[in-house]
């Protein structure tokens, strides 16, 4: 009889566990989970609890709290990168000394993620990783493009954008022994930057620093 019952009761959990599996299917469509996704998409359905199973099954991994990514979804690139960073801070977008080596404007490899956000100034450390956020205004949040990636996508700031984000953000970009130290790519700033556009991006920020320090950057590359 006990035999029985114990069947029966496996028997029921198994059902009930097969039930879930159908209900609450890992989305395919996302890299990136977070409970209200997962309360947008289940509705009524939802279970608090199936983060923590799929956590326990190796389906999802831990980036923070709230915060979860598909083992589906491997880092193998900085550009895997740029798409965690994107998701981990929200809104934001790829900048400054990253999206500068991103587009060979800066020689040296960055060993952290750089980008620009409206919300407050913040860092995270991520699988030895850290992922940074300036803080900008509103009105200053622009520049930035779309990147398809991986059946996903990244944003990160145009070539120009990018480089007047370092020189409006970075007080260092007075100094000129700091600017040749930052060993920026003559042919680059030359050829890759297009210089029309970003003084329009300049006149729109309307910076009396941030003129003074492009102004500097041209004369030191003799542009």
């Amino acid at each position: 009889m006990e035999n029985l019952e114990s069947e029966t009761i496996s028997f029921f959990q198994l059902l009930l566990k097969k039930r879930n599996d159908l209900i609450y299917s890992l989305p395919k469509d996302r890299v990136f989970i977070t409970p209200s996704l997962l309360r947008l998409r289940f509705g009524e359905n939802y279970d608090p609890n199936i983060i923590t199973r799929w956590q326990k099954a190796g389906r999802i991994i831990k980036i923070r709290n709230g915060l979860y990514r598909t083992v589906d979804f491997d880092i193998r690139s900085e550009v895997d990168r740029f798409t965690v960073s994107n998701n981990l801070y929200e809104p934001s977008y790829v900048s400054l000394h990253s999206a500068l080596h991103y587009y060979g404007l800066i020689p040296e490899h960055v060993y952290e993620t750089t980008a620009i956000s409206t919300r407050k100034t913040k860092s995270f450390e991520i699988d030895d990783r850290r992922y940074s956020f300036r803080h900008v205004k509103t009105d200053l949040f622009f520049g930035y493009e779309v990147v398809p990636w991986r059946e996903h996508s990244y944003c990160i700031a145009r070539p120009e954008k990018a480089l007047i984000d370092l020189a409006y953000l970075e007080s260092d970009f007075s100094d000129p022994a700091w600017i040749e130290g930052m060993r920026f790519d003559h042919f680059g700033l030359k050829e890759d930057i297009d210089w029309t556009q970003m003084f329009l991006y300049a006149h729109q920020i309307n910076s009396e620093t941030l003129f003074k320090r492009i102004a500097l950057l041209l004369e030191i590359h003799d542009l």
